[in-house]
């Protein structure tokens, strides 16, 4: 089947690979008298087929379009295969009718035994370009090689290309230049690979490329969305293109059109470790204040600061590299000599691919949040949607670095084929551990060491073949600084902490943790005396509950700016209703929300509940001690016309809401 003919693909090629040349230009040229005229001369393998174009540049460094002349090349003993294109003269003249700066000898080659006149990368046909300066009218290029699959440094790119929507052959449009590793003719001319081509439905491959690094221009024609990015060839190299995530999955990039994360299901995973800054793991150093933003002339500098401020969550700690559209994860601070607030959103793409700065918006958007004070240990559960190259950001606002963990513990898919997580059914407040009364268990606190069994399935709303359970995990006044570890009963013991609490107040964090035997927990406690209260908000079932959308990071409740109610503080003892469904990317129909919730400014020693509808729950969700800054992450239904009740217990404080996911 024809594809497309050489001559419609060269219009775009010439475009692309002049935009290539000029991004390879470093610096102020020196001056060449152009010609308008030139005469070359060459020579190429003899057992392969051919067909060259050639596009001059003029001295303005444009090309005008199209090619000045084009012809097939067929070496002596291979029947001609097209009278489309006339035999190429040996040698050549190309006068395109005024003075040039550059002509390109772009060659595409064709393995003997394939179809005449029809290029097609899938199929091992190469290109190549050859850059001729514009300053002599002669010139003898010598010996001209192209990419043949089976050479040594040649390679190809070829993957998958996914998607929660079906992907037809002419979806998925994949143009890559080569810009380093590039080889060079006999007597010393630039040669650069590149290929052209469509994915074949749900996979693609590129023609045959050198080794090197190569300017992808990826184009979903579907979506109408694109991207151009850096991806890296080595040998026969595997790159999934992702339609559903920004850039496709390129670690950086220009996008244009955009991109919705979709509802998906959930999968738990460990909990894993992905980042600890303390031993350079995922981040090298603690986290410096700000983003990341750098306009240092050094690229290094740049580079090195950027890296500091973020950290890939696809690929690692048992998620996968593709088909991810949000993650969870446990975040804990620790080493901070100041007090301050981590804002973490997923990494946005570029606006131009050759700025690195421009990655960083001037406003990075609302989202989860962790608040620590001084020397403090904090953890909270975040839900991120993933950014470009399945990465997040970090934003510290504080005068001094800070040392951030992060443990995955399950990410929500595409909804793509073949994916089949959990889905998410969120309930009304329910107490499942309380020490202080005996619920749940023993009534005394938890001993130094002591782990625990909670039976958190067949409880309550939670029905007994719950994957996982979601809830409110609060640690209240332990004699002794320490921490929490809550895992599957009877699987072996979690290496890392959900709950980081200090002697005096209440500390909660939201959690999310699979059944283990007998549809229990087991909690452990580093020291003790410590009490310590559970609530549960929600479960994961198999084959039922609703999907997880999550969505950018919308305000819609703020109390000092107005914003979801008036502008003032919420009093002792008052509940408020909070619309959210038809706010902040929420649809009328979500059946709940996650919302990242922080108090600031509380008069007194105080807690939050946050709950959908009817008589106030005896249960909280967020606790603080009077000044204190607090933020968690909360599960919660939605209420009649899709509203939550928000009510503070004593004294005045203010409150921000950000929505970061609904379920639907």
């Amino acid at each position: 089947m024809r594809v497309h003919s050489l001559r419609q693909l060269a219009c775009g090629l010439t475009v692309m690979i002049s935009v290539v040349g000029a991004v390879a230009v470093t610096g102020p040229q020196p001056a060449a008298a152009a010609v308008s005229s030139m005469r070359l001369g060459w020579s190429l393998d003899s057992d392969l087929r051919y067909s060259m174009g050639f596009d001059a540049v003029n001295t303005a460094g444009v090309s005008p379009g199209g090619y000045e002349g084009y012809y097939e090349v067929v070496p002596p003993g291979l029947n001609e295969c097209s009278t489309e294109w006339p035999s190429l003269p040996d040698p050549v003249t190309v006068s395109p009718g005024f003075s040039m700066s550059e002509l390109r000898m772009e060659i595409y080659s064709f393995p003997a035994t394939n179809p005449c006149s029809v290029y097609n990368p899938r199929r091992g046909d190469a290109g190549v370009v050859v850059r001729i300066p514009g300053d002599a009218s002669n010139h003898d290029l010598g010996r001209i090689s192209v990419p043949r699959a089976g050479q040594g440094g040649t390679g190809s790119l070829s993957g998958r290309v996914l998607s929660r929507t079906a992907t037809p052959e002419s979806r998925l449009h994949i143009d890559i230049f080569q810009i380093t590793g590039y080889r060079q003719t006999s007597t010393g001319y630039r040669l650069d690979a590149f290929s052209s081509g469509f994915g074949s439905g749900s996979t693609y491959t590129t023609g045959p490329l050198w080794d090197g690094q190569y300017l992808a221009f990826v184009e979903d024609r579907v979506n109408n969305t694109k991207a151009v990015g850096f991806i890296d060839v080595s040998g026969a190299t595997t790159f999934d293109f992702d339609l559903d995530v920004p850039c496709f999955g390129i670690d950086n990039c220009e996008f244009t059109g955009t991109v919705t994360p979709s509802p998906g299901g959930y999968h738990p995973v460990g909990p894993n470790r992905i980042l600890d800054t303390r031993r350079n793991l995922g981040i090298t150093g603690a986290v410096q204040p700000g983003d990341g933003r750098n306009t240092d002339p050094n690229n290094e500098l740049r580079l090195e600061t950027r890296l500091n401020h973020e950290f890939r969550v696809t690929g690692v700690g048992g998620v996968p590299a593709t088909g991810v559209s949000a993650v969870l994860l446990n975040l804990t601070a620790t080493g901070g000599s100041a007090g301050g607030v981590a804002k973490v959103f997923p990494k946005p793409v570029s606006t131009a691919w050759y700025e690195d700065q421009s990655s960083f918006p001037s406003t990075n958007p609302a989202g989860s949040l962790i608040v620590w004070g001084p020397g403090e240990d904090v953890a909270n559960q975040v839900l991120v949607p993933v950014g470009v190259g399945g990465r997040l950001r970090l934003e510290n606002f504080s005068g001094a670095p800070i040392h951030l963990l992060a443990d995955v513990v399950g990410w929500f898919d595409s909804s793509q084929p073949g994916q089949s997580g959990s889905g998410l059914t969120a309930v009304a407040p329910a107490r499942f551990l309380d020490t202080r009364d005996g619920t749940g268990g023993p009534r005394r606190p938890f001993d130094s060491g002591e782990t625990r069994a909670l039976q958190v399935a067949g409880r309550g709303a939670v029905p007994a073949d719950a994957t996982a359970v979601v809830g409110t995990l609060t640690g209240v006044a332990p004699a002794a600084q320490t921490y929490l570890t809550v895992f599957p009963n009877q699987a072996n013991q979690a290496e890392t902490s959900v709950l980081n609490v200090a002697p005096g107040g209440a500390r909660p964090n939201l959690v999310t943790v699979g059944v283990g035997g007998a549809g229990s927990w087991a909690i452990y406690n580093d020291r003790g005396p410590h009490d310590v209260l559970f609530d549960a908000t929600g479960y994961f079932r198999t084959g039922s509950g609703g999907l997880v959308a999550p969505v950018v990071a919308s305000t819609v409740l703020d109390t000092q700016a107005g914003v979801g109610s008036g502008r003032q503080p919420f009093g002792a003892g008052e509940a408020r209703p909070l619309q959210v469904a038809g706010r902040g990317g929420v649809p009328a129909d979500a059946t709940a929300v996650y919302l990242s919730v922080t108090a600031s400014f509380g008069t007194a020693t105080s807690y939050l509940t946050v709950w959908n509808a009817g008589p106030q729950p005896p249960t909280s969700n967020l606790n603080w001690l009077a000044g204190q800054a607090r933020s968690n992450l909360v599960l919660v239904p939605l209420g009649p016309g899709g509203t939550v009740q928000i009510a503070n217990a004593l004294g005045t404080v203010h409150v921000v809401a950000d929505v970061v996911a609904y379920v639907k």
